[in-house]
């Protein structure tokens, strides 16, 4: 019999000790009509109402098909989603641990404490930097040649767009969003968007002027080579090197305005 790992829950019927089986705590039958996509619908809600947290281990493969009555299979492909979106971790031979609640939590508030200012600015570096390098690990392992291309189409945009800051801009983030994309990253694709403003507030400001823009491409045609080389560790410490020398320049034009 397989036994769910701790429940913080208001209900007094969901019990928080251990020794409850999955089916009598939180897990409901699945409709037969859409099968993987109640599993991740109620996992997900789980993981985001707190009613499992990160790092707990998810019943066995084998019970989860008991709980929900469904295949295997089902199950299998209901893990993979939740994989893509960042929310479960598989170790094999170890089990399926929970790795994050749900994104927004990470997100939100990154968005409401980055309100401006020198300190904000290394903020939103500070998150880049932590999260874009291992995006560009994934692209030059996942990337197919038509998706490198658009890199390339993205690439050869910003090079002609060089004096004008608007275009510059749209184009700088989307090259930095296709890598996302590129790489299925549930997490970096919700905190991107999420702090899209405030990250194109820095380019707007302090990417434009002098050789900053010439900085920039440069960085980006040295991830795009590491990504068509297929070396995803070349591609990350390309983008930690981008990220760097963006930072350093645009936290030299703040100091000057």
């Amino acid at each position: 019999m397989c036994y769910w790992y701790t429940c913080h829950t208001n209900n007094p019927n969901l019990f928080s000790i251990e020794t409850r089986p999955v089916m009598n705590i939180l897990l409901k039958e699945v409709k037969k009509q859409k099968i993987f996509e109640d599993i991740v619908k109620q996992l997900r809600k789980l993981i985001k109402t707190g009613a499992i947290k990160t790092g707990y281990k998810l019943p066995s493969e084998r019970h989860l098909a008991q709980s929900f009555r469904v295949s295997r299979a089902s199950v299998r492909e209901a893990i993979r989603a939740l994989e893509s979106a960042n929310l479960v971790n598989t170790r094999v031979g170890n089990g399926t641990y929970v790795v994050a609640n749900c994104v927004e939590d990470l997100a939100e508030p990154l968005a409401t404490v980055m309100v401006g200012g020198r300190e904000s600015l290394m903020e939103i570096f500070a998150v880049r930097k932590m999260i874009e390098p291992n995006i560009a690990f994934l692209v030059a392992k996942k990337a197919t040649a038509d998706e490198v291309l658009q890199l390339k189409e993205i690439l050869i945009r910003q090079k002609k767009n060089m004096g004008d800051a608007n275009l510059l801009t749209k184009t700088d983030y989307s090259f930095h969003l296709l890598l996302a994309k590129i790489a299925k990253s549930g997490v970096f694709l919700k905190v991107y968007s999420t702090l899209e403003e405030l990250i194109n507030q820095t380019r707007e400001d302090f990417l434009q002027d002098g050789d900053r823009p010439q900085i920039s491409v440069q960085g980006h045609d040295e991830i795009v080579w590491a990504i068509e080389k297929r070396d995803p560790v070349l591609a990350k410490r390309a983008m930690l090197r981008h990220l760097r020398n963006i930072e350093r320049e645009s936290l030299k034009a703040s100091r000057k305005s």
